[in-house]
């Protein structure tokens, strides 16, 4: 009938609208021609009597990430699909065509889904796998890294005495607990240990998977550990992850850095904080449209004696009295005990002191020592330092131990010794010289 048409007729054309806002939608519908006779009507002359066949539709949507309602990322799928893949509905996606899945995968286990988490509160070295194994596989061909963000990691922390010249070679090292992860064919990231919440690395995916291995003292029980893992995989060309080998990418204008191990919730810096050993990767930034230099500064930093900045590598000065380092005096080489300590410092390209200008090129790349200054003279008072030199980029290298002096050395030899007690740190800005880096980040417009 002329009234079962249009009820069809419109119902398509709804279904048809409803895709064209949603635009996730593909419609595939087939609606029947009406077909009318008048001449055979003999009751209706008027009337078209025709038949409408069934509307047939298949709705489906892009497997895209979502938020669920845990709160976590999951990936949209069909909730027949969450199921069968192994995940947990958390909430809907796709205008509720579909529910956000959510991967939390066990030790032991393997995933091949994006946005898979890996969630221990709290270990158990009585229940929980020693070593805790998670592989992930590429979803698909076109996968080319792996973004590993430690929404929480605490494992118990790295060697730290530093009251003898005979701990310098322990400091930094992760003698109890231990994370790794497997970069086959290439060059695997640091071990690291301690605190890193808040952390990431970005790994190449690997064709025959990466794996991260957490190995836990289970001998040593005075740390509570706890993990929450989220492994991201990004496609090629994404411009979200690094084209470079870099470990860790930053994306935003402004933020901060930290090396592994540095206790971002703590507002002061303690003697006992120490930057993790072999510790050899890039930090690297997308720079942002119209910005075209990066200027840092460490993100605690006191013009009160004895309180320690959040920027210490290597020795405090080559003189006596503690002054910024930089440059060849940074040689990488460490030796023990309390010969040299300059085997810890950063790479920057171009290096200059405050915003410096685009046209000046400078030798000096490499920053070390407890004060935190580009200038071209050794200073007692930290600065920022930006470089123009794209892209833009920052060379970690620590070398695997700290050369250490006695603390109860009454001569201040901060040549030899990285771990100078707090009453010797003088109100420009010093350091801990094995405690790392906490740096505020951000760039400047053109």
């Amino acid at each position: 009938s002329e009234q079962a048409v249009l009820i069809h007729t419109r119902f398509a054309l709804r279904m048809i609208l409803s895709a064209v806002i949603l635009g996730s939608f593909t419609l595939l519908g087939v609606l029947g021609n009406a077909h009318a006779d008048a001449a055979s009507n003999k009751t209706e002359p008027n009337a078209r009597d025709g038949k409408a066949l069934s509307v047939f539709n298949v709705v489906t949507f892009p497997n895209v990430a979502c938020g669920a309602s845990t709160g976590y990322n999951g990936t949209c799928y069909t909730a027949s699909e969450c199921t069968s893949k192994g995940g947990t509905a958390s909430g809907t996606c796709a205008s509720s065509f579909g529910v956000c899945c959510v991967f939390n995968l066990a030790c032991g286990a393997s995933t091949t889904q994006n946005n898979t988490y890996a969630i221990i509160s709290s270990y158990s070295t009585s229940s929980d796998a020693d070593p805790c194994s998670y592989t992930v596989c590429k979803q698909n061909a076109d996968v080319c890294k792996l973004r590993i963000d430690f929404d929480i990691m605490v494992l118990a922390n790295p060697y730290s005495t530093t009251t003898a010249a005979a701990d310098g070679p322990k400091v930094g090292d992760c003698f109890y607990d231990t994370l790794t992860v497997s970069n086959p064919g290439g060059t695997s990231p640091p071990i690291i240990c301690g605190y890193n919440t808040g952390q990431h690395m970005f790994v190449p995916a690997s064709a025959a998977c990466n794996t991260i291995n957490i190995d836990v003292d289970t001998g040593t029980t005075t740390t509570t550990r706890k993990w929450q893992i989220k492994v991201t995989q990004f496609e090629c060309g994404n411009q979200m992850a690094p084209e470079m080998d870099c470990l860790q990418y930053f994306t935003a204008q402004t933020g901060t850095i930290a090396t592994f191990n540095w206790d971002t919730t703590s507002t002061t810096v303690a003697s006992t904080q120490v930057h993790l050993s072999n510790q050899y990767y890039d930090i690297c930034f997308r720079r942002v449209r119209s910005y075209c230099s990066l200027c840092l500064s460490p993100q605690i930093s006191s013009t009160i004696a004895k309180i320690a900045s959040s920027y210490g590598l290597s020795t405090g000065s080559t003189e006596a009295t503690v002054k910024s380092a930089f440059g060849t005096t940074c040689t990488g080489v460490t030796t023990q005990p309390a010969k040299a300590a300059y085997g810890d410092y950063i790479e920057i390209a171009n290096l200059q002191p405050s915003i410096g200008t685009t046209g000046t090129i400078t030798t000096a790349s490499r920053l070390c020592g407890t004060v935190f200054s580009a200038a071209s003279i050794a200073t007692i008072a930290g600065a920022t330092a930006c470089t123009w030199a794209k892209p833009f980029k920052i060379g970690v290298h620590f070398d695997e131990g700290e050369s250490l002096v006695s603390s109860e050395q009454a001569a201040k030899k901060f040549n030899l010794g990285e771990n100078i007690g707090s009453t010797n740190i003088a109100a420009g800005g010093d350091g801990y010289g094995y405690s790392g880096f906490w740096l505020a980040y951000w760039m400047n417009a053109c």
